[in-house]
């Protein structure tokens, strides 16, 4: 192992993997990723994969598109099956304030080229005939060409490209500390050894407030456990992957393999790193989704899963160098959007960590600086609340 990188990448999920890969396509020299654990350990593989185009600001919406555009291109560009589909995609609302908000929204979603359709509850129906039974919605928002992916199919392309393009990746490898000389780094501090390097990306998920801390940065960023449940397979039934945000936020989606896979919010879940899934997850979840959805009722769970979101506190992701330490650049922060939003986000830093020139299509949303100097943060609790305009 070498002793001395071009670029450090700090994380081994869908983030650092992606950059590594995009990093050594624009012959970045030597890469090393560090991962504390092993790859994909973190979010990467806790998540249901949703590569949605439908989102709540013209901005995100944009972005999103180009993000599934990524996907779209990705089994050809690394030469590996990640399991992209296009299935349907379905908002649940149940009160008429959600009709009110979701008007603009979706002709904003038309002037961009998303198809989105605001349903009313008959519509809702014709989609899903198995919400009938269910608890009365007002409506709904529909766009049946957006996407879902494999997770692990994902990490597992990255980290074979990443491989074969020369990345030296070590696993089981925790940072404990870097070199800063006069608000630059020159070194990143393994507990095995001291790796020189004048480029480090803090792309650690759930550990990335850690990171910073190290080189003296403070970001405000909060690890927020998220738990998934997942049923015996059955055949297929559900056309749409579904959504819904009252009275608190949950989804429910059918695998390609006939699996529903499911999960509820706490809005009391308490910040902090917890890989832990929970009983009271599995009686929440699976109490709201029968009321969603009566047919579910005998469905039989196998297994559950938690992960963290690293989330910031207007839910959108820190991307680019800091002003305070030269060379160390934020990738996190991802809010839960880290599958959809990385492969691209990532191509984008490797341009400009090569280039030294911000890409254009990188939205001033992401500027990793924002929060400098601000001494107070509130995030917004209701779902819709957090996209608001300020």
């Amino acid at each position: 192992m070498a002793n001395s990188a071009d670029i450090v990448i700090v994380g081994g999920g869908i983030a650092g993997l992606s950059l590594a890969v995009e990093l050594k396509l624009r012959k970045a020299g030597h890469v090393v990723i560090l991962e504390r654990n092993y790859i994909g350990s973190g979010a990467s593989a806790r998540n249901v994969g949703r590569i949605r185009a439908m989102q709540l600001t013209e901005a995100l919406t944009r972005y999103a598109k180009l993000c599934q555009q990524k996907y779209d291109q990705m089994a050809d560009a690394l030469g590996y099956n990640v399991l992209f589909w296009r299935a349907g995609y379905l908002w649940l609302l149940y009160d008429s304030d959600e009709i009110d908000r979701m008007r603009p929204i979706v002709d904003m979603h038309h002037r961009l080229g998303v198809r989105s359709e605001l349903l009313k509850p008959e519509d809702v129906h014709r989609l899903v005939p198995q919400l009938r039974e269910g608890e009365p919605v007002t409506g709904g928002v529909a766009h049946n060409r957006d996407g879902i992916v494999h997770h692990d199919a994902v990490v597992w392309a990255y980290y074979e490209t990443a491989r074969r393009l020369g990345v030296e990746i070590r696993q089981h490898t925790e940072v404990i500390g870097f070199d800063i000389q006069n608000e630059k780094v020159y070194g990143v501090q393994a507990r095995e050894d001291l790796i020189s390097t004048q480029c480090v990306v803090n792309a650690a998920g759930a550990w990335s407030s850690r990171i910073a801390l190290m080189v003296g940065i403070k970001i405000p960023n909060s690890p927020i456990r998220r738990e998934v449940l997942v049923t015996a397979p059955v055949k297929p039934f559900l056309s749409h992957a579904i959504t819904f945000y009252r009275p608190t936020e949950g989804w429910f989606n059918q695998t390609l393999r006939g699996e529903v896979v499911a999960g509820v919010v706490n809005p009391q879940e308490s910040s902090g790193v917890n890989s832990a899934s929970s009983f009271n997850f599995l009686i929440r979840t699976a109490s709201m989704i029968v009321k969603k959805m009566p047919a579910l009722a005998n469905l039989t769970v196998i297994r559950q899963w938690a992960g963290m979101y690293d989330v910031t506190p207007d839910h959108q992701p820190l991307i680019g160098e800091s002003h305070q330490v030269r060379g160390f650049h934020q990738a996190n922060g991802w809010s839960g959007r880290g599958m959809l939003l990385s492969p691209f986000s990532m191509q984008l830093l490797a341009e400009q960590i090569t280039t030294g020139i911000a890409p254009g299509a990188m939205p001033e949303e992401f500027d990793p600086n924002r929060f400098a100097g601000i001494e107070s943060l509130e995030e917004a609790q209701d779902y819709y609340q957090r996209y608001a305009k300020k």
